[in-house]
């Protein structure tokens, strides 16, 4: 189970197919609607202990992709409040957490980054420019990082790159003060577009 949160609105939880009840049968989930509340339930507690994502005294809105490998991607989105809504008379300044979505994932050694893409490659993903603004990879503690800045969520193949990196690597975390450790701490090995330049020169 991992999740991504990407604002303080917008969470992203990966399932694998075993993690869901009966036996990870989908349509058998929903279709109780009883026993498919209950587990989001449990879910929504771990997202709050884990990344702080929390959905209490707000409607949540929850949109669901079945990926290839037989895992779930679901978006979990809070709705804002009327009562909140209707008290906002002007503009309200976006902090950067609300514009801002990072994802930092961890493979144990540059073998398996590459060999991730390489089957991103294989896979024929075209335009990786275009799933974020910034993608860095750094070296640091004797593993290497990947730092995904300002994820693309209407990129084409995001599915299919969500449900490939954890094949070969763990998600991390997506917290800012990380990437400044990375800066401080870490080696950069690769910059701007670290998939593609891999892709390049290493395959």
């Amino acid at each position: 189970m991992i999740f991504q949160k990407l604002s303080e609105n917008k969470l992203k939880i990966i399932l694998s197919n075993d993690e869901l009840p009966n036996s990870g049968n989908f349509d058998d989930f929903i279709s109780d609607s009883s026993e498919a509340r209950h587990t989001f339930l449990e879910i929504l507690d771990k997202a709050y202990d884990e990344v702080g994502f929390n959905t209490r005294d707000y409607k949540i809105k929850i949109d669901a992709i079945a990926l290839r490998n037989g895992n779930f991607v679901f978006t979990v989105t809070k709705l804002v409040k009327m009562k909140k809504a209707l008290k906002t008379a002007k503009p309200r300044k976006i902090a950067k957490s609300d514009i801002s979505n990072f994802a930092v994932y961890k493979f144990d050694s540059f073998d398996d980054f590459c060999n991730f893409c390489s089957f991103l490659k294989k896979l024929d993903l075209i335009n990786l420019s275009n799933l974020a603004r910034k993608i860095e990879l750094y070296s640091y503690n004797n593993c290497y990082y990947l730092s995904v800045f300002r994820i693309n969520e209407n990129f084409s193949d995001i599915a299919k790159f969500y449900s490939s990196i954890t094949e070969f690597c763990k998600y991390f975390s997506n917290r800012e003060l990380f990437i400044s450790v990375l800066k401080e701490k870490g080696s950069l090995i690769l910059k701007n577009n670290a998939i593609s330049i891999c892709q390049k020169y290493f395959i």
